[in-house]
């Protein structure tokens, strides 16, 4: 219950310090922003909480791990 507690605090924290630079921002910036908090705010969950979902990198390795792993082969140099 302490690390949920910690992670609100940090993120009220967060969102009170960020408003007034948030409104400035464009609609571009902002959605970046919004993804990365969401990203952080993923991470935490699954700490506060013990939960044991796919890490981030699972993420991206199911999403770009087949192309990457053809553009590796291609590259290679035979010997």
């Amino acid at each position: 219950m302490g690390k949920l507690l910690v992670l609100l605090v940090i993120y009220t924290l967060i969102s009170i310090a960020d408003m007034p630079r948030l409104k400035k921002l464009d609609r571009r910036e902002i959605f970046a922003y919004s993804a990365m908090l969401m990203l952080s705010a993923y991470l935490g969950i699954t700490y506060s909480f013990n939960l044991s979902w796919p890490f981030l990198e699972d993420f991206a390795a199911a999403l770009i791990g087949e192309p990457a792993r053809r553009i590796i082969e291609f590259l290679k140099v035979p010997s």
